[in-house]
């Protein structure tokens, strides 16, 4: 039984003191698709799973993405050298963490967790033909007190009580919203390279984790019943927002346009999305400048327009603030 055991046993490596990354030519053909170029890549298949790792150090962040298929009967063993924090978004399927997490600890489907997790192994039963998307922004502790004096937000998560073992910090998983589905779609489709890569990822990480801080920070809030009753109103808004970055519009503008009350707008915005609206939309006009910077040969005076600043030396300033970089006049 132990022999049976042991040679359903598979590494997975959420974090690494050393990295040695494979050329994306080894990789089948039908991989090829989900790199992101800037992301060193491991891959591992035979008998039992076809495991592919993308890893990205972005500043204090270490960024992990594993696509892993189960085509047989398996013990996951998850594994970190080191101290680390680790915020986890799980996709397509749910899994169940057997030993020393809180245990057992269910990894559902759409959600996420904070975790604090210690040297070692996990154990991850995973059922023939099952498929999981597993998204981890890890930090290490000591890096922490630098981000919470910068923002606010994150302070109280320092405040948590550590367990002598590998726990979740947050009291109940919360639901992946539609801006963490957001970020980590712009994360898993980043073609950038290079120092604009870093930039760009770098800044996804940190939203992911402001939105989880807001999220634990509204915790024990009930819902106004108007957020429940303009859900749909709501949904509509966020992607008007997605789609129309270089239009901004007062916070009346949109109650009117989609019917929902003024009054309740803002923090029924905030409700849903773990982001204020006015933050939001700072996010998706800077992301359209960000872009339109780097792809397109325009002037800043043309961009400036083209995203809804009125002046180029706003939009610089906005721009330099936002991603952490000075601009070349």
């Amino acid at each position: 039984m132990r022999s049976t055991l042991f040679k359903a046993n598979r590494l997975l490596l959420i974090e690494k003191n050393r990295q040695a990354y494979l050329p994306a030519s080894s990789l089948p053909v039908e991989y090829l698709k989900l790199i992101i170029p800037y992301a060193g890549l491991y891959f591992r298949a035979d008998a039992a799973c076809e495991i592919l790792s993308q890893h990205v150090n972005v500043g204090p962040f270490s960024l992990w993405m594993h696509d892993i298929f189960a085509k047989e009967q398996m013990i996951l063993l998850p594994y970190t050298p080191y101290h680390i924090w680790t915020l986890h978004f799980m996709y397509e399927d749910s899994l169940i963490v057997e030993g020393n997490l809180n245990s057992p600890y269910t990894l559902e489907e759409r959600e996420c967790n904070l975790f604090n997790l210690y040297p070692g192994l996990h154990r991850i039963p995973m059922a023939d033909n099952t498929k999981v998307l597993s998204v981890h922004i890890n930090i290490r502790p000591e890096f922490l007190p630098a981000l919470a004096a910068k923002y606010p937000q994150m302070r109280d998560l320092l405040n948590r009580p550590m367990a002598a073992q590998s726990s979740a910090l947050n009291a109940h998983p919360h639901h992946v919203n539609l801006v963490c589905d957001y970020l980590i779609q712009k994360i898993l489709t980043c073609k950038y390279t290079g120092k604009k890569a870093h930039l760009f990822l770098y800044r996804c990480c940190l939203d992911l984790l402001l939105n989880f801080a807001t999220q634990e920070a509204y915790a024990h809030e009930p819902f106004l019943f108007s957020s429940l009753a303009h859900q749909d109103a709501y949904r509509q808004l966020f992607h008007f927002m997605i789609e129309h970055p270089h239009k901004p519009c007062s916070v009346a503008e949109l109650a009117l346009m989609f019917d929902i009350p003024f009054a309740e707008l803002e923090k029924g915005f905030l409700q849903h999305y773990s982001v204020s609206i006015q933050d939001f939309g700072h996010m998706v006009q800077m992301m359209m400048a960000f872009n339109v910077l780097h792809q397109k040969h325009w002037s800043l005076d043309a961009i400036a327009d083209a995203t809804g600043f009125s002046h180029s030396n706003e939009l610089a300033a906005a721009l330099e603030n936002y991603y952490a970089f000075k601009l070349k006049k």
